[in-house]
């Protein structure tokens, strides 16, 4: 029996500093889930909007027809977001990184994840040697959520719920769950970032491959249909 036949993917976010890809790409910070979720809650909405094209229409000699489909475009855009839990027991941690100081317990996993939030570092802030306030930047890290090969989507965390659930004698927590709430980021944010366009960009392709490969199969299967 193959060896190869327990190896799984893990699940992880990919991180780079506003803009997009680096062009050192030892700034890339790559955040694997040790544990994959079990469940991934996906929510699909069409924001709602249009309205004034309506009316612009109806003053500029348009049809109705004309003026309902100029309606429906601008309502065709869709949002999407994702909910999941990420699971860390520092027991697990230790086989892959004894050196990291065992006083700490996830301490350095929950950071890394809750730096997602913020505002990522200048380069004057890293050259500051701590008693002179510097400015940071306002924009957050681009942001990849990679779950698998065939599915990665550019992100912003938009909650994170942290369940401390037993700690160490230092009182740092040893076992944790994460409930990490994210939306997928739209096009105007792919203007100026390359890895939110490429992201967003394989997403759609895939998305259109996987329904026609669908529908082709479904349109050679007897079904009993209405003959529509």
């Amino acid at each position: 029996m193959s060896s190869n036949q327990y190896k799984y993917l893990r699940g992880a976010f990919i991180a780079y500093d506003p803009g997009g890809y680096p062009d050192d790409d030892s700034k890339k910070r790559t955040i694997p889930f040790r544990f994959n979720p079990e469940g991934l809650t996906r929510s699909l909405t069409v924001e709602q909007g249009g309205a004034s094209g309506g009316t612009e229409g109806a003053t500029t000699g348009e049809s109705s027809s004309e003026t309902e489909q100029a309606a429906d475009a601008a309502l065709g855009s869709v949002g999407e977001s994702f909910s999941l839990l990420i699971r860390l027991d520092f027991h697990d941690r230790v086989q892959a990184a004894d050196d990291l100081d065992a006083e700490l317990g996830l301490l350095p996993e929950l950071a890394a994840l809750e730096d997602l939030l913020h505002a990522a570092p200048s380069e004057s802030e890293d050259a500051s040697d701590g008693r002179e306030p510097v400015e940071q930047r306002s924009a957050r890290p681009t942001l990849l959520f990679v779950w698998g090969r065939k599915r990665v989507f550019p992100v912003r965390i938009t909650a994170m719920e942290i369940n401390e659930t037993l700690h160490n004698s230092e009182l740092a927590p040893t076992r944790a769950e994460v409930q990490v709430s994210l939306s997928v980021v739209g096009d105007a944010e792919a203007r100026d970032n390359r890895a939110v366009a490429d992201a967003l960009a394989f997403r759609q392709r895939n998305r259109r491959r996987w329904a026609q490969l669908f529908l082709d199969r479904t349109a050679q299967q007897n079904t009993n249909i209405l003959p529509l």
